[in-house]
C-alpha cells in the first residue's frame, strides 16, 4: 500500500486520463442511451420496479416505449422460451450493475417533473454518467495491478497506452453502458485478488475472485473463462502443476465457502429461467443464425479485417503481443494462465459468428484481455529500457504516433467517416487521414443491410443475373416417389389445398449456389386463386437453414389488391441474403398455406443476382 501511495507519477496520470474520459462522457451524451443491447441489458429493472412484468407476461409496455422512444430497430432483446412465451435474451449482470443508478434516477425523475417511466433523460444520464465510476475503479486496481510489477513511471506509461491507445477509450466514453467497460472492471478485480491471494492467501481475497467471476459470467456468459487466471496462476511446467493441486488442496475450505458464494449469486437468475423455462440452466441465446461456430473460427478476420480487424484498428497492441515472449523468460507465474487464458478467450471470441461484435469500434470483447496483455506489454517496455537509444526511440515514436492514430480513428468512427459495419480495404484507405470525404466515396462499402432485415433492392445494374432455379410442373409427377395433385390449367399447375400445404421447395446449401459474400436473390411464382377466395392468404417463405433451425425467415402474403382472385398473377419476391453463419447452410424456398381452400401455382422460378467487381463484405 505505501508503494502504491508514493507512486505519485501513475496517480496524477490516472487521475488525469479519468478527467479526459468524464469530460468526452458529458460531451457525448444522448438523449437515446438506453439503447440497442443496452437496452436488452437494462430491461429487467424497469420490468421488476416500474412494470411490474418481470415475467413479460404483457410486453405491451416495451413495445409503446419502442413507439416512443424509437431505441433498437427491432425487439431482439426479447427471446422466446421453449413454449414460445417471451423472455429476456440477455442475463441480469449489468441490470445489477445499472441497478444504484437506476434507483437514483427513479426518485430523481419524479422530482424533476420527468416521466418515471424508466427511459426519460433523468434515467438516460444518470446511469451513463454513474457508469463512469466503474471505469475509475477500473483504472484504481489496474494501476495497482501494474505497480505490483513496475516502476511508477512504467505504470504510467502503461495508463496512458491502455485509454488512448486502444479501443478501450471508446468504450469506456460513448459506449460505456455496453459490458466491456463493467467486464475490463471485475477481470481487472480477479486480477488483483488473484495475485493478494497468492501472496496471503486470505479468504476475502477468494471469496471475491468467485464473486467477481461470476458476476463477469452474468454480463457475458463467456467471460467465466476469467477462472483460468487464478486455477493457472503460477503453473507453467509439471513441477508448478503439482505445486498449485496441493496448494488448492491445502486450501480447500475456503474454496468450497467461495464457490458456495458463487452459487448463491447465480440463484435469482436460474429460479428466473426455471419460472420461465422450467430449466435452471438456459441457452436463452438461441439463434439458429448466430451462434458459437467451434470449428470453424473467424481468425483472421478478428485479427486482420478491415471491417473491424482487432490489429489493424488498435495496431498498439502488436507490442503486447511481443510482450508475451518476455514475459515468458521475466515471470512464468504471470506467463502460464495469461496464455492460457487470453488464447481460450480469444479462440471463443474468435467463433462467435458475428465476430464484428455490433457498432462496436475495433474488436470490442478484446478489451476483456487487456489487463493481462498491459503485463505483457509492460515487459515488452522494460526490455525496450536497456535497448540502444536508437532502438528506444524510435519504437516509443512508433507508439506515440499509433496513440494519436487511435484517438484520430476513434474520433473518425464516432463521426461517421469509419463506417460501424462495412469498412472495407478500398474504403479504409480512402479515408485514411481524413476529416471529410466525397459521398461518393461511401460507394467503396461493403453491402449495407437494413437493421429491419427488410431491404429494397435498388442497384441491379451492378449484379450479374444468372437463373438458379425453374419449374414449369409440366414432368414432375413422381419425382422423389411421390405423386402431386395437379389441374390441367395453364398447362399442368401444382395444386396447393388443405392436405398439400407445401409447394415444391428449392433447397440448395449456399457454397453450391456462390462463392460470394452475398447475393440478391428474386424467386417469382405464378398464382392462381379461385374467384371469391376468402380462405387465409398463402406465403411465398424465403429462409436459411440448417440443425439448429432456419434463420432470416422472410415470408409474403399474397396481396389480393395486386393479385386478384379468379386470374393468373406473377408473385415475385427480392431477397438480400443475410451474413451467411456457415457456407454449409441451405437456402429454401416455397408457397406455404395456411388455409384449406384448394389454388393453383405455376412456374415457379428463382434467378440469383451476384456482385459485379467481387464486391465484399
Amino acid at each position: 500500500m505505501a508503494e502504491v501511495l508514493k507512486s505519485k507519477l501513475s496517480l496524477g496520470v490516472l487521475l488525469l486520463l479519468f478527467s479526459v474520459i468524464i469530460v468526452v462522457r458529458i460531451l457525448t451524451l444522448i438523449p437515446n442511451e438506453l439503447s440497442w443491447d443496452v437496452l436488452g441489458y437494462y430491461l429487467h429493472l424497469p420490468a421488476i420496479f416500474i412494470y411490474n412484468d418481470h415475467s413479460l407476461n404483457d410486453i405491451g409496455w416495451i413495445e409503446q416505449l419502442q413507439v416512443q422512444y424509437n431505441f433498437t430497430g427491432t425487439l431482439y432483446q426479447i427471446g422466446r422460451g421453449p413454449s414460445g412465451d417471451p423472455i429476456f435474451f440477455f442475463l441480469t449482470g449489468m441490470a445489477i450493475f445499472y441497478l444504484p443508478w437506476f434507483l437514483v434516477a427513479h426518485y430523481a425523475a419524479a422530482f424533476l417533473g420527468y416521466p418515471a417511466d424508466g427511459f426519460s433523460l433523468p434515467y438516460q444520464y444518470t446511469l451513463a454518467i454513474g457508469n463512469v465510476i466503474y471505469t475509475l475503479l477500473a483504472l484504481i486496481y489496474m494501476r495497482k495491478v501494474l505497480l505490483k510489477f513496475f516502476n511508477d513511471r512504467l505504470a504510467a506509461s502503461l495508463l496512458v497506452i491502455l485509454v488512448l491507445g486502444t479501443n478501450y477509450l471508446h468504450f469506456v466514453t460513448i459506449k460505456n453502458l455496453e459490458t466491456a467497460n463493467v467486464l475490463f472492471l471485475l477481470i481487472v478485480l480477479v486480477l488483483y485478488n488473484t495475485i493478494q491471494w497468492h501472496e496471503t492467501h486470505k479468504l476475502k481475497n477468494i471469496a471475491a475472485i468467485a464473486v467477481f467471476s461470476v458476476l463477469a459470467g452474468l454480463v457475458k456468459p463467456s467471460e467465466v473463462l476469467v477462472i483460468l487466471i487464478p486455477i493457472f496462476w503460477g503453473v507453467y511446467d509439471r513441477k508448478t502443476f503439482h505445486q498449485k493441486f496441493r496448494l488448492l488442496l491445502k486450501y480447500r475450505s475456503q474454496i468450497l465457502i467461495s464457490a458456495a458464494l458463487a452459487f448463491v449469486l447465480t440463484i435469482p437468475q436460474m429460479i428466473y429461467w426455471y419460472s420461465e423455462t422450467g430449466w435452471f440452466i438456459y441457452d436463452s441465446y438461441k439463434n439458429p443464425g448466430v451462434g458459437l461456430d467451434f470449428f470453424s473460427p473467424h481468425i483472421l478476420n478478428v485479427l486482420f479485417s478491415f471491417k473491424k480487424g482487432w490489429l489493424i484498428y488498435t495496431p498498439v497492441m502488436w507490442f503486447a503481443l511481443f510482450g508475451l515472449m518476455f514475459l515468458y523468460y521475466r515471470n512464468k507465474v504471470v506467463f502460464g494462465p495469461a496464455v492460457i487464458y487470453c488464447f481460450s478467450a480469444f479462440y471463443l471470441l474468435a467463433s462467435w459468428t458475428e465476430w464484428w461484435y455490433g457498432a462496436s469500434y475495433s474488436i470490442r470483447p478484446m478489451i476483456s484481455l487487456y489487463p493481462i496483455l498491459l503485463i505483457a506489454f509492460g515487459y515488452f517496455l522494460k526490455w525496450l529500457s536497456i535497448q540502444w537509444l536508437w532502438l528506444r526511440i524510435t519504437t516509443l515514436s512508433v507508439i506515440l504516433l499509433l496513440l494519436f492514430l487511435n484517438l484520430f480513428q476513434t474520433w473518425q468512427f464516432n463521426n461517421y467517416i469509419l463506417d460501424a459495419f462495412g469498412t472495407t480495404k478500398d474504403y479504409y484507405f480512402a479515408v485514411f487521414g481524413k476529416t471529410k470525404i466525397a459521398p461518393e466515396t461511401r460507394n467503396l462499402l461493403s453491402m449495407q443491410r437494413p437493421f429491419s432485415g427488410d431491404a429494397i433492392f435498388n442497384d441491379p445494374g451492378n449484379y450479374k443475373i444468372r437463373e438458379l432455379y425453374s419449374e414449369d410442373f409440366e414432368s414432375l409427377a413422381g419425382k422423389d416417389g411421390i405423386e402431386w395433385s395437379y389441374t390441367q390449367i395453364n398447362g399442368k399447375s401444382f395444386r396447393i389445398d388443405g392436405n398439400v400445404r407445401y409447394s415444391p421447395e428449392f433447397k440448395m446449401r449456399y457454397k453450391d449456389i456462390t462463392h460470394g459474400d452475398h447475393l440478391w436473390i428474386r424467386a417469382r411464382i405464378d398464382i392462381l386463386l379461385p374467384e371469391g377466395y376468402n380462405d387465409i392468404l398463402p406465403e411465398l417463405a424465403l429462409m436459411f437453414d440448417r440443425r439448429e433451425g432456419s434463420y432470416h425467415y422472410r415470408s409474403y402474403k399474397v396481396d389480393t389488391s395486386e393479385i386478384k382472385p379468379g386470374n393468373w398473377s406473377a408473385l415475385q419476391i427480392d431477397y438480400l441474403t443475410p451474413f451467411i453463419r456457415s457456407k454449409r447452410d441451405f437456402f429454401k424456398c416455397h408457397i406455404y398455406n395456411q388455409g384449406n381452400t384448394p389454388f393453383l401455382v405455376d412456374n415457379f422460378k428463382i434467378e440469383i443476382f451476384e456482385p459485379i467487381n467481387g464486391q465484399k463484405e
